[in-house]
C-alpha cells in the first residue's frame, strides 16, 4: 500500500504546471464560502459608519443569523455558478490545444 501511495504522489508531482492539481469543485466552493461570508460582512461595515445607527445596531445584533442565511443562499448561488464557469473555460481551453 505504501508503494502505491508514494506512486500517487511522484504522479501528482510529476504533473505538467498548465494542469491544476485540484479541480474546479473545490475552486468553487471556496469563491462560494468567501462570497457568502463577504456580503454580510460588508453589509454590516457600510451600515456601520455611523455606530449609532439603528442599522448597525441591529446589524450586529442578527450578525450569527445572517452569516448563516447568507452562506446557504448566497454562496448556494455563487457556488454552482462559479463551477459552470470554471468547467467551461477548461473546456474551452482543451478545445484550443
Amino acid at each position: 500500500m505504501g508503494v502505491a501511495v508514494t506512486a500517487q504522489k511522484q504522479h501528482m508531482l510529476s504533473r505538467k504546471g498548465s494542469q491544476p492539481i485540484f479541480g474546479p469543485g473545490p475552486k468553487a466552493l471556496a469563491v462560494g464560502l468567501i462570497a457568502g461570508t463577504a456580503y454580510p460582512l460588508i453589509d454590516l461595515a457600510l451600515a456601520c459608519r455611523a455606530p449609532t445607527s439603528e442599522a448597525c445596531v441591529w446589524g450586529k445584533a442578527y450578525l450569527p443569523l445572517t452569516l448563516g442565511l447568507s452562506l446557504v443562499i448566497v454562496g448556494g448561488i455563487v457556488t454552482p455558478v462559479t463551477y459552470l464557469l470554471l468547467v467551461r473555460k477548461r473546456q474551452r481551453g482543451a478545445n484550443t490545444e
